[in-house]
């Protein structure tokens, strides 16, 4: 499949292009305020949302409408990254969460897995969508380790997930119930691709791109909401 693959369609495109100036603005000094309206608009609703179970990769779960180009292999830092994301799931997901004895919210799960790292990111998905260096929400320029933001409609970016590469993320699910894996060419999948409407990458050569946090906090923010994502049968 060619790059369209991660865009929505309908318009999408244009407003995904939109939002990822905003955030990239951001980083010039563009006041917290101003990157804020720009990233809570995710555009039109588009299509029906049908289920499936989370997997991984497997071809009797694919919708068989949506094909992922194989991403490169992930860097030495991105690998420990990746690494340790995994060492997590199964974790149950719990709104306000931040460690693995307690639990996890979409936020509190990236935060936990980057500052292990030594990649420090502000609370809550919004704020972290501000964070590193925007990227195309395409396909094709997706690399293992970035990370993927959502919003419903016409709402605020609400829920984040980690790029594990060829059409995969791993994510805290209020859905799910749990830190889980999730193929996006999976019909479960088509909702997190639907409401995509940024990525930013964190590390690059072994550094961190990520701004300071006094940068990027935006006080007074409320935590995610639990995802409204179509739960797994």
């Amino acid at each position: 499949m060619t790059s369209r693959g991660l865009l929505h369609p309908g318009g999408i495109v244009a407003c995904s292009v939109l939002l990822l100036s905003g955030c990239a603005q951001g980083t010039f000094g563009v006041s917290p305020s101003t990157v804020l309206s720009t990233v809570i608009m995710a555009g039109e609703a588009i299509g029906a949302r049908a289920t499936s179970s989370d997997s991984r990769t497997t071809s009797s779960s694919r919708s068989g409408t949506a094909r992922y180009p194989r991403s490169p292999a992930p860097s030495a830092t991105v690998s420990r990254v990746l690494g340790t994301a995994d060492e997590y799931v199964g974790v149950r997901y719990k709104w306000g969460g931040t460690t693995p004895e307690g639990g996890f919210d979409c936020s509190g799960f990236t935060r936990y897995v980057f500052a292990r790292h030594g990649i420090q990111l502000p609370r809550t998905s919004r704020e972290q969508s501000r964070a590193g260096q925007a990227v195309p929400v395409d396909a094709s320029a997706l690399l293992p380790g970035d990370i993927l933001l959502f919003a419903e409609p016409g709402e605020s970016i609400s829920h984040v997930a980690i790029y594990v590469g060829s059409g995969e993320i791993i994510h805290a699910s209020s859905s799910n119930g749990a830190v889980n894996y999730l193929d996006l060419g999976t019909n479960r999948g088509a909702w997190f691709v639907q409401n995509m409407v940024a990525a930013r990458r964190l590390t690059s050569n072994g550094r961190s791109l990520v701004q300071g946090l006094r940068y990027l906090t935006i006080p007074g923010l409320p935590l995610d909401p639990p995802d409204r994502a179509p739960a797994p049968r």
